[in-house]
């Protein structure tokens, strides 16, 4: 685990590093700023990184949490408890997935604190707290109050795992819709700087203007203006369902 953080902090924080490094270099053509700079971007890019892996889990657990109410409501329309409804329900997963998923270890870890007498709506709860996915939060209160109004648990998790599929398709449609998009905003990110690389290449000494002190006060503007258009069009391009 500790090795795996390391890994984590030491990728976000090249990737950031590199980046802003490229750019400055770019921009002020001086290893001070290209340094500190950098510096910077790679103590930002550790987070980014951490967001980036939290939500690839997200997405797989979603993914898998679809998968696991359905083996759930299989478990219950065949007579299990539903607390031996997660055991079964995992032994899908396992078949899936494989063991070692992300769903399979969360199912496991319910499993172990059944078994420690615990109720499964605060189990639920704890599970859907640390996940923090829209989906798990509405079947853990559903869920919740289900069993406290003796309310069909069947039916209710079919129906969970129905609305789970047809978001996950909702969200395939629009990722395919907007895939284009996302490339044409990669191309508008790095034509400025292949513009920059343009005039350094073909044409020496034009921008050196640019690179004295009147010139880089222009600069750094100049790659204000390009980062917050970069931000923008990560974001705008960033649709969660």
């Amino acid at each position: 685990m500790q090795n795996g953080k390391i890994q984590i902090i030491g990728k976000g924080f090249l990737k950031g590093f590199i980046k802003m490094a490229v750019v400055s270099m770019l921009f002020y053509r001086n290893m001070i700023p290209t340094f500190v700079i950098g510096s910077i971007a790679g103590m930002m890019g550790i987070r980014q990184e951490k967001k980036q892996i939290r939500a690839k889990e997200q997405k797989e657990i979603t993914m898998q949490f679809r998968d696991g109410l359905q083996g759930i409501a299989s478990a219950l329309s065949a007579g299990y408890a539903i607390e031996n409804a997660f055991m079964e329900s995992r032994k899908d997963l396992m078949l899936l997935y494989g063991k070692d998923s992300l769903l399979a270890k969360e199912f496991l870890w319910i499993d172990q604190q059944i078994s420690m007498n615990q109720p499964i709506e605060k189990i639920l709860y704890q599970f859907a707290r640390k996940w923090d996915i829209e989906d798990i939060s509405s079947f853990a209160q559903i869920f919740q109050t289900a069993k406290r109004t003796g309310g069909d648990l069947i039916c209710i998790t079919r129906s969970c795992a129905e609305k789970n599929s047809l978001k996950i398709e909702v969200g395939r449609e629009i990722q395919t819709m907007i895939a284009g998009k996302k490339m044409e905003s990669r191309i508008m990110n790095a034509i400025p700087l292949g513009m920059i690389v343009y005039f350094q290449l073909c044409s020496p000494g034009f921008l050196d203007c640019m690179y004295r002190a009147g010139g880089r006060i222009v600069m750094t503007i100049l790659m204000s203006i390009y980062l917050i258009a970069y931000y923008w069009s990560n974001r705008i391009c960033d649709i969660r369902v």
